[in-house]
């Protein structure tokens, strides 16, 4: 059996390779931690036709079917903090609506990005599906992200604002995100093998470990 002065000397040879160990990143990570986010911001739907000089949305195909079958638009919604629209623009929601009903007139289906244009959240996007109705109240459906917003899903609550006019549809949105930030780093890093073998575990990188 080592004696003291055997085993402090075994000790010290060892320790540069257990340092060595601890300060190369592995990938011990259980998964990425994952952002919760409120916000609240204002869409403006500045009508299409042709007495809107300040629309931004256009008509896209009007094949003449009835209650409007497959009328389709492409819009370019902005959205602000306020319901103010010359407030500064926060995003742009761009895609397409499409009126998808045989029976109502206003089952127009929704399909477009939401495109973080200023603000910390500049060159994310949002990609959100949904319906409008006559109702004044429903929701769209987040279902992916990019940038800040990746892996995002969620839902945005919507209801008119009684700021509406007769050309700028105002929404007042309410988007419940939850999300992975997108930090690069957090995949290649995590619990080092020195704190498994002590039976470690912390969050490095903003990367969510399990316990060893």
């Amino acid at each position: 059996m080592a004696g003291p002065s055997g085993i402090l000397f075994l000790l010290v040879i060892a320790m540069p390779a257990f340092l060595a160990l601890a300060d190369t990143p592995h990938p011990y990570c259980d998964r990425p931690c994952q952002n919760e986010l409120s916000l609240h911001m204002y869409l403006h739907q500045f009508v299409a036709g042709p007495n809107c000089p300040n629309r931004n949305e256009e008509f896209v195909l009007t094949p003449g079917y009835p209650l409007g079958f497959g009328t389709t638009l492409i819009h370019d919604w902005t959205l602000t903090n306020t319901v103010n629209p010359s407030d500064t623009i926060i995003a742009r929601a761009q895609g397409t609506h499409i009126q998808a009903s045989r029976t109502n007139a206003n089952g127009w289906y929704i399909s477009q990005n939401i495109v973080f244009q200023s603000g910390r959240f500049a060159g994310s996007t949002l990609q959100v599906m949904g319906t409008l109705t006559k109702q004044s109240e429903g929701q769209w459906s987040v279902i992916g992200g990019t940038g800040e917003f990746t892996k995002a899903h969620g839902t945005i609550k919507y209801k008119m604002d009684p700021a509406s006019n007769i050309e700028d549809g105002i929404r007042e949105l309410d988007i419940h995100l939850i999300y992975t930030p997108n930090y690069p780093q957090a995949t290649h890093s995590g619990t080092p093998p020195l704190a498994k073998l002590l039976g470690g575990c912390h969050a490095v990188d903003n990367c969510c470990c399990k316990k060893y």
